[in-house]
């Protein structure tokens, strides 16, 4: 028995129903013997995660856990999840009030009568005799895929080996084969099947969208409808072309000579080079657009635009002819260009 099944499940002791049944879920998918063939470690795990829900799952055995701190099958009649059914059990035990801990057997694990009842809470299984089986939806998956700033803005094509849960075909999904727990499955209805999916990722994706492929979740049950994949996408950053909403935004050196005295210059665009105009007299810093160059928007359609900054760069050689000119220039000066910054806070 674990040492704490709140632990087990990562619950609080405080956690509803609905907390415990998720994180449940949660770790009965990552630890899995279909996820996890031969790895006797995630075997074990499983083993203590059904084990904790069938106890904190269950009102009545669940109040005798908090209250007493434990909950014994007996001896030689422990938890075994992949029995296909939990054997009946006894344990009792005179407290200072001869208080009886009674039988905790019979039901199931955590209120089901077998073990496939509770993959199917998760998986998508039958549900059993006592209720009548109802058709139920597959879950939707959930992955990232990274790609380059071109790729995203001009849209690529990408191929994803994707994991799902589908229907055990050995027994049809309702993980019995006669009057046994199906030994394919383990009771649970489904197994675990890798696909390479091609997968097209739209012009002008951003940063942290995410792509919907529909039908390619988890399979549902009984006829319930097939989960949907998720494609979140991570763009790495360009060295260049920074993004900004649709726009982009880039920095472009001129000479001093261009921003002086005006000049036609070539600007990188995400679409290609584009001839734009430098005014005469163009400041270092300043910013020029370029309508329509930037990305073009998921929903409208629509693209952005491109915003060029003006840089003015200074020759690195120096040399007598360099420094006449350089002296002639600051003769055009009338007024301290760093007048109206201010000297300290």
């Amino acid at each position: 028995m674990a040492d704490d099944y709140y632990q087990t499940l990562g619950v609080s002791r405080d956690a509803g129903e609905a907390e415990i049944k998720k994180a449940y879920r949660k770790l009965a998918r990552k630890y899995h013997p279909d996820v996890n063939p031969g790895n006797k470690e995630a075997e074990r795990r499983f083993k203590e995660i059904q084990e904790a829900y069938a106890v904190l799952s269950d009102p009545e055995k669940r109040k005798q856990y908090d209250t007493f701190g434990r909950v014994d099958f007996g001896p030689g009649e422990g938890f075994d999840p992949f029995a296909g059914r939990r054997r009946r059990t006894v344990w009792q035990e005179a407290g200072p009030a001869g208080f009886d801990f009674g039988s905790f057997g019979g039901a199931g694990v955590g209120g089901f009568q077998d073990l496939s009842d509770l993959f199917g809470q998760i998986f998508g299984g039958t549900a059993g005799a006592r209720r009548k089986p109802r058709p139920r939806a597959g879950a939707d998956q959930e992955m990232t895929v990274e790609i380059n700033f071109a790729d995203a803005v001009r849209g690529t094509k990408v191929v994803l080996p994707v994991q799902r849960q589908v229907q055990c075909s050995s027994c049809g999904g309702s993980g019995h084969v006669g009057a046994k727990a199906c030994p394919a499955c383990h009771g649970a209805g489904v197994v675990i099947s890798t696909e390479r999916l091609r997968v097209k990722i739209p012009e002008g994706v951003k940063n942290g969208s995410r792509v919907r492929v529909s039908g390619k979740g988890a399979d549902g049950a009984l006829g319930g409808r097939t989960g949907d994949l998720y494609v979140r996408v991570k763009v790495r950053p360009h060295p260049f072309f920074k993004r900004e909403g649709d726009d982009i935004r880039t920095t472009v050196p001129v000479t001093f000579s261009e921003a002086y005295l005006g000049a036609q210059i070539e600007v990188g665009t995400v679409h290609g080079p584009v001839r734009a105009t430098v005014p005469a007299g163009t400041q270092s810093g300043q910013t020029f657009r370029l309508r329509g160059k930037g990305v073009r928007n998921l929903k409208t359609r629509a693209f952005g635009d491109h915003l060029y900054t003006v840089e003015v760069a200074v020759p690195h050689v120096v040399s007598p002819g360099g420094e006449e000119i350089a002296r002639r220039v600051a003769d055009l000066y009338t007024t301290n260009p760093r007048a109206r910054l201010p000297r300290s806070l």
